[in-house]
Parts: C-alpha cells; structure tokens; sequence
C-alpha cells in the first residue's frame, strides 16, 4: 500500500486521480467499475501491487470504454534474491499476473496497453504522460464545435467532410455560419476596437515597408468580426472559402490572414480551402501542446532528402523562431485577392505531422501520422511560411505510402514528438491509426 500511495501521488501531478481503493475481489472489481463510471474518468490505470487472479481485473474494466494501461512497476528496480524471504518476493510479483490480465483483456475485446519500468524510469513517466495528454485531449474533442464559414475550394475532391462521421465522433453537428455574419461584424466594429487591434498587429509583427496604414487598419477590423462570429458560436476550429462576386466579399477571404492567424494563436484554428479536417488535426496537436499549423507540400527535393511544406493564408504565429512578419502581396497563392501575407522562420526541431482522413476509416475518422525534423535551410520568399521537413524515413517510401492512406493534400504540423499521445487519442475515440 506505501507504493500503491507513491504511484497514487506521482499520478496527481498529472492529473486528477480517483480511487475505489485495493481491489482484491471480483465483487470490489465490479463495485470498482461502476465507481469509475460514476467519475467518468478519461484513462484507467491498473496498478498490480503482487499477483491477482484476472477476474479482480475483468470485471470492473468490462463496464468501461475507455483507454486501459497495466503499469508493470515497482518502487525497486531490484532486491536481494540471496536474502529474501517469501514476504519480499511476492512483493516483488506483480509482473508474474500481467500476462494473465493481457490474455482476459484480449478475450473480452477491450484494448489496452502495458507501461513498464521502475518508478525511477522517466521514459516510463513521459509514457504515461503521453497516455493521460491523449486521454484528456479525446475529453476535450468531443466537447468541441466545428465550424465551416463558405465552402469547399472549387474542383478539390479531398476537401468535403462527412458530416455524418463527426456526429458518430462526438454527437454534434458541423456549425455553418454564413458569409454576411462576418461582413456584417466587420462594418459594426467600432473605433476603439480598431484602435486596440490595430497597436496590437503593429506590436506582434515586423510590419514591411509594402504594408499601408489602410491596409493594417482592414485586417484588424476583420480580425475583430472573425473574432466576434467565432466566438459567438463558441467555435473550436474551423475551414472556410468563398469566391465571391462583390469585391468586399473577396477581400473578407482575401484579407483573412491576420484575423484566422490570431484564432489559431488563441486556440482556435482555421483552415483556408474550406479544409476543416486539418483545423481539427490542427487543435489536436494545439491541445497536446504541440501549437498545429497547416502545410502542403510545396516540393520534394530528391538532392537532399526532405520536403519543403508550408501554405498561403492563416498560419500559427506560436511557431515562429522570432518575430513574425508580415507584407503586402498581390496574388495569394494563385488565388482571386490581394491582401497581407505573414512569414516566419518555423521553429526547428522534431514535429509531427497529422492528417484526419475519411477514407477506409470505418464509421467515423482514421488519423495517419508521421514524425520529422524541421531542419535549417534556405526557403521560399514568397510571403508565406514554408520549412524543410526530413521525415525519419527515405522520401520516396514515405511519400508512396502516405498517399496509400487517403489523406487530403493538407495536413497539420505541430511541434514536438505525440506519437503515443495520438495512439492514445485515437483509442479513445475508437479512430483507426495509421504511422507512415
């Protein structure tokens, strides 16, 4: 019970912990289901303190739907087998049920995965961490609102969303507000507003000789009525497009960049080209600390082994490696419009890269990953954030079986290494996976 209390403890530096207490029966098991399932925990943690009979485990994790980890620890990371009496060694037994509970988890369906090593183990802990960041990360999914503002981007087959899998996801329809309610944010906003929004852009970003004072001045006051519609429909993340006849219409797309980069600074991405899948790949990695912006894959440079990736439009100014800036540019990626641009050096160092497809996905989503480096190089100077990227394996078998999956041609890129914790994420929300 004294290490039953030392791992209870180093698990409230993680999250909230709840306990039924020692389990040591199958009528505790079942009692400890339905305590669980009154908590409504997120992950559960299955700690064996000597050996127990799988039927003190099985019966409380049949009632639950929820990720299961086995922690195969010990406060020890030995003891003295020479000297050690009958009471030492079956404190130390713990592993010999693990197999057991592995072979009654399997015969009854449920999932699960087992975490190994002493408590002094660090790769132990950040696994775990892992596991309670997707955990928690699945919790806050399925809480969110989805929004799309317009359309899809004429002609691209990958963008259209299934409404249908998110409500089998999370229960909820996908938010569509219309076009005029920006518009009409936009001609409400008032002169203090623009005032504030304006010294905060002057603030944030290393303005170019090529930006005017009027056109500062549009993209805040659009920044405030994305904001205002946004927050009005308590929007997590979101894809939006349109065309547009009427040049303000245009230029509420066109002009965009400023006002969508702030929301994805703040938590709430949105995805040009109507893409609202890598908005949702996007506030996944934001909610597992790793910040998420959406890149495409400009070239593959076969000389040097990696891909140049990046995208025109909003972007997510908490990866800069220093001051973002920002410049005038009269044609956005080939799109109708003109309007301000922002560019930034990405930060380098290890990502990850999430792409949520709907193809061959089962009911709802399949979320397709890879882990790379972005690494130092000379990039494109065309106003937009692009970054080499080396994956950790050779471009052309990564770029052969990454299409395999059906992924869309966006994907989301966030800072650091989330492997377990989208292997975690994806449990949770019974997502299929698929590592390139």
């Amino acid at each position: 019970m004294n290490m039953n209390d030392k791992i209870v403890e180093r698990l409230g530096l993680i999250g909230e912990v709840v306990s039924p207490g020692l389990v040591d029966t199958s009528e505790k098991a079942i009692k400890a289901g339905a305590f669980f399932k009154n908590e409504k925990i997120d992950i559960l943690f299955v700690l064996p303190l000597g050996y127990t009979t799988g039927m003190v485990v099985l019966p409380c994790v049949r009632q639950l739907d929820i990720p299961i980890r086995i922690l195969n620890t010990h406060l020890d990371t030995s003891y003295d087998y020479k000297t050690a009496d009958t009471t030492i060694y079956l404190y130390h037994e713990g592993p010999c049920c693990i197999p057991e509970y592995a072979a009654g988890l399997i015969s009854i369906g449920k999932k699960f995965k087992i975490r190994t090593g002493p408590f002094s183990s660090e790769r132990l802990w950040n696994e775990i961490n892992a596991d309670c960041s997707g955990a928690t990360t699945a919790r806050a999914f399925r809480l969110m609102n989805i929004g799309i503002i317009g359309n899809t981007y004429t002609g691209m087959v990958d963008m259209p969303t299934d409404e249908h899998r998110w409500l089998k996801a999370t229960g909820n329809l996908i938010i569509r507000p219309e076009i005029e309610e920006i518009e009409e944010a936009f001609h409400r906003v008032k002169p203090a507003q623009l005032q504030d929004m304006y010294k905060q852009f002057r603030e944030m970003y290393d303005v170019d000789k090529t930006v005017t004072d009027e056109q500062l001045t549009i993209s805040a006051q659009l920044a405030i009525a994305y904001e205002e519609i946004i927050l009005k429909h308590n929007i997590h993340a979101f894809g939006y497009y349109w065309w547009g006849e009427k040049e303000i219409i245009t230029q509420l797309r066109a002009q965009s960049s400023l006002a969508v980069s702030r929301l994805a600074a703040l938590g709430r991405p949105g995805v040009t080209e109507g893409d609202v899948r890598t908005a949702m790949g996007m506030k996944i990695l934001d909610l597992l600390g790793g910040g998420g912006m959406f890149v495409e894959i400009f070239a593959v440079d076969y000389d040097k082994d990696f891909l140049l990736m990046g995208h025109d439009g909003p972007c997510n100014i908490n990866m800069s490696e220093g001051k973002p800036k920002i410049q005038h540019l009269e044609v956005h990626h080939g799109k109708s419009g003109h309007g301000l641009g922002i560019d930034f050096d990405v930060i380098k160092g290890p990502v990850t890269i999430l792409n949520l497809s709907q193809f061959n996905a089962g009911d709802t989503f399949k979320l397709v990953y890879t882990l790379g480096e972005i690494v130092p190089g000379d990039v494109l100077n065309i106003g937009n954030p692009n970054c080499r990227v080396k994956i950790n394996r050779p471009i052309h078998e990564f770029f052969n079986d990454w299409c395999q999956q059906g992924p869309s041609h966006h994907m989301a890129l966030g800072i650091g290494d989330h492997a377990e914790a989208i292997e975690t994420f994806a449990e949770a929300m019974n997502f299929k996976t698929v590592r390139i």
